[in-house]
């Protein structure tokens, strides 16, 4: 007679338990159960009023006896026995396990806690063997229990029934799971929600904000808050501000954190000065003050373009009268080179003018006059550039052979 193995079956399966005999002749093959003393079949028949209690044998060698659905009642010990004198007899375990189950009675449910009250999650789960509960955060971020403040303390996890939080923060605020295991699956979890009240509180970023007139402007304005704030911009005189073509009011929202925007465009003059970003709850209100002053831009940062385009036709017409200019003063040029006489003004000019002084009528000096050279017109510098003048009076002035 071959021993008997130990059985393990998931509660609600069927269980089958085998005993082998050898050479077994004329005797019979009978199952008890061992903790009650009761008689469950003999030989070929079921004696037992236990309907999911059955029997199955092969040439009288392998006697199985099959427990549909088992149940946690139907774990113990099961004795295989022989009618020989002296009896022969095997004993198997079967072990009937349960996977966890969370007792939502007896566990907490979605919370609420005022910001620096302490509060304790409860998670209550059963099964068989009995079940251990993990903690964890459903975003992934650190289990703060007990004194959360110690940073070196917090761990992705946390094990046990109860998770009590010390002086709880906004920053615990999330789902929070309880995962029951014991090997057995499927493993269970519950999701908790904690939520933490407290009043709004505003941060700025920059409290003054400076802008040219004709220009735009962004302001920023963070809050926190829970349960959610209503909020909304102001300007000095306490006029709300609405979205419109002269504001753009616009916020971002994550959980209890809002970020506030206003664009201000084409900034005149009235509107320099304060504005206000308010933030208000059940549990209180706070404000912001963003200041707006004025950015003095250089005259010469102030043009248009259509007076760019202005200045560039005055320059192109001046461009056009000094190319005329220059096809004259080269005409006049060539006929002096070519001998022609050329007649100073009558009247004195001063130096200062860069002219000459003669009489009418008169030739250029030839190579014996002994009278100074004659300047030419201060305008010839101004057209043409010294280097070129220069040139010019090399050519008109040289002397001439007799």
């Amino acid at each position: 007679m071959d021993p008997i193995p130990n059985v393990t079956v998931t509660v609600g399966h069927d269980a089958a338990i085998p005993c082998t005999v050898e050479n077994l002749g004329f005797y019979r093959v009978a199952w008890l159960r061992v903790e009650s003393k009761t008689i469950l079949t003999i030989h070929h028949n079921v004696i037992t009023r236990n309907y999911r209690v059955n029997l199955s044998y092969t040439d009288h060698k392998k006697w199985i006896l099959h427990i549909k659905n088992a149940q946690e009642s139907d774990r113990g010990l099961y004795m295989c026995q022989i009618n020989t004198v002296p009896m022969k007899s095997q004993i198997g375990y079967l072990d009937v396990v349960v996977p966890p189950v969370i007792v939502d009675g007896e566990s907490s449910s979605d919370e609420l806690v005022r910001e620096g009250f302490n509060i304790t999650l409860s998670c209550r789960a059963k099964g068989y063997p009995t079940p251990t509960v993990t903690w964890r955060r459903e975003d992934g971020q650190p289990i703060a229990a007990g004194n959360w403040q110690n940073k070196k303390k917090q761990k992705k996890t946390y094990e046990g029934m109860d998770l009590t939080i010390t002086k709880v923060s906004r920053l615990h605020m999330g789902a929070y799971l309880c995962v029951a295991s014991n090997g057995v699956q499927p493993s269970i979890s519950k999701r908790i929600l904690l939520q933490v009240h407290f009043p709004p509180m505003i941060w700025i970023p920059n409290q003054l904000v400076g802008s040219p007139i004709g220009g735009s402007v962004k302001m920023d304005c963070h809050t926190e808050a829970y349960p959610a704030s209503i909020n909304y911009w102001t300007k000095q005189e306490g006029e709300m501000i609405v979205d419109s073509k002269k504001y753009t009011v616009q916020k971002e929202e994550e959980t209890y954190k809002v970020h506030m925007i206003l664009i201000i465009n084409t900034i005149e003059s009235e509107d320099f000065g304060a504005f206000r970003c308010f933030a208000k709850n059940s549990l209180g209100s706070t404000q912001g003050l963003i200041r707006l002053y004025e950015i003095h831009l250089p005259p010469s940062q102030h043009a248009s373009t259509a007076r760019i385009q202005s200045v560039g036709g005055v320059e192109e017409q001046s461009k056009k009268q000094a190319d005329r200019k220059l096809d004259i003063n080269t005409q006049e040029t060539a006929r002096r080179m070519q001998g022609v006489k050329f007649n100073s003004p009558n009247v004195s000019e001063t130096r200062e003018q860069g002219s000459f002084a003669g009489s009418p009528g008169q030739n250029f000096p030839d190579k014996q006059s002994s009278s100074p050279r004659p300047k030419l017109d201060f305008t010839c510098y101004f057209v043409y550039g010294f280097a070129l003048c220069f040139m010019i009076k090399r050519l008109l002035f040289l002397p001439t052979k007799r």
